[in-house]
């Protein structure tokens, strides 16, 4: 196949933007819907696309996108990277600690995190490690990546090596304070750290690797194409397990190799589902919605868990029935899309004409 020019690709933007568009149910039908209503077949769908390739193609596309970027520098990822960083502890300030000190939070909610009473609660809920304290630090390892020749063999074979090696490392503690924290974040769990670099770290990586091999001429693999390695790790996950009777999935966090396997066969399948989406439907303005939201990631994430967290004295945690749960994901949904119009709105007012 040809090689794929350094610009926008549709289906990327698509599968991005879809993602983006579902946190706001995700996380809603997290917070608040009772059992139940989680357990219904919508509840289930919504987890479906959270746990299985959500967060994982989000990850797999920011180092794609990475690949196509090469008039990056070190110090302009780095910016992107400190700012991303302070993002992810001012949202924490936003979505934990405001609502803890005005009493928002259940105690049932406090408990599942595991939160100590008084200061030190607050510092743990300050701290606590989400999925932009990851982007951050995985976009400086990309950085440092992308700099060698070969950076897509690195990438690959560092993946691989992550992939059966991350479970030896988990939980690693040290006496220093700042060492442990560093620790957690790079191998820690709920409700500490809920995206450590290992094992998370192997989806930006093959997505740099990934990038690179479809920018080749005549390259071997494209996006028509993801679909055949992706169930050929589909069937060599499932197999495995199947002979090693471990019918069950470990923790969504922190997967064992062959359940990181089998994630990232979903995902490669899914880049397919969603090119084939973009070469078969007609743009419309269902696909715009998705773009943009593929442009303003950050922002929708921010303003989402900030809208949930601060809702949840009106909505209880976890109480609500099937039609309220409805009613919420709408309104969530909405009023996030709306925040960010209104954002936009207010930057380009502020343009001088």
């Amino acid at each position: 196949m040809p090689a794929i020019k350094p610009s926008r690709i549709v289906s990327l933007d698509l599968a991005r933007g879809f993602i983006v568009m579902m946190m706001a149910p995700v996380h809603a039908i997290l917070l608040y819907s009772n059992i139940s209503v989680q357990s219904t077949l919508i509840g289930q769908g919504f987890a479906f696309i959270a746990e299985w390739h959500g967060a994982q193609i989000f990850m797999l596309l920011m180092g794609i996108s990475f690949s196509f970027s090469k008039d990056q520098t070190l110090e302009s990822v780095f910016k992107k990277s400190v700012c991303l960083m302070v993002s992810a502890y001012a949202l924490n300030t936003l979505k934990f600690v405001v609502p803890h000190f005005f009493g928002w939070l259940p105690h049932a909610l406090l408990d599942l995190l595991q939160v100590d009473p008084g200061i030190h609660g607050y510092t743990q809920l300050f701290i606590l490690g989400d999925i932009l304290h990851f982007a951050a630090i995985s976009l400086i390892i990309l950085a440092i990546i992308f700099k060698f020749k070969n950076y897509e063999k690195i990438a690959f074979w560092l993946s691989v090596i992550i992939c059966f090696v991350s479970p030896f490392i988990w939980d690693a503690t040290s006496n220093n304070a700042l060492i442990n924290y560093s620790l957690q974040l790079a191998g820690g769990q709920p409700p500490r750290v809920f995206f450590p670099v290992l094992p998370w770290l192997i989806y930006p990586l093959l997505g740099l690797s990934i990038g690179k091999i479809i920018q080749q001429k005549e390259s071997w693999l494209g996006f028509d194409s993801f679909w055949i390695p992706g169930f050929l790790l589909l069937v060599i996950g499932f197999v495995f397990k199947y002979f090693l009777q471990n019918p069950g999935f470990s923790s969504f966090y922190r997967t064992t190799p062959l359940d990181t396997i089998i994630h990232v066969g979903i995902v490669l399948v899914m880049l397919s589902f969603w090119h084939w989406i973009s070469f078969y439907v007609k743009p419309n303005n269902l696909f715009k919605l998705f773009m943009y939201a593929s442009r303003k990631i950050t922002r929708i994430y921010i303003i989402q868990w900030i809208l949930i967290f601060w809702l949840i004295p009106f909505t209880g945690y976890q109480q609500t029935g099937f039609i309220g749960s409805v009613f919420l994901i709408f309104l969530t949904s909405l009023v996030t899309l709306t925040a960010s119009l209104f954002i936009d709105l207010a930057k380009s007012e502020k343009q001088p004409a």
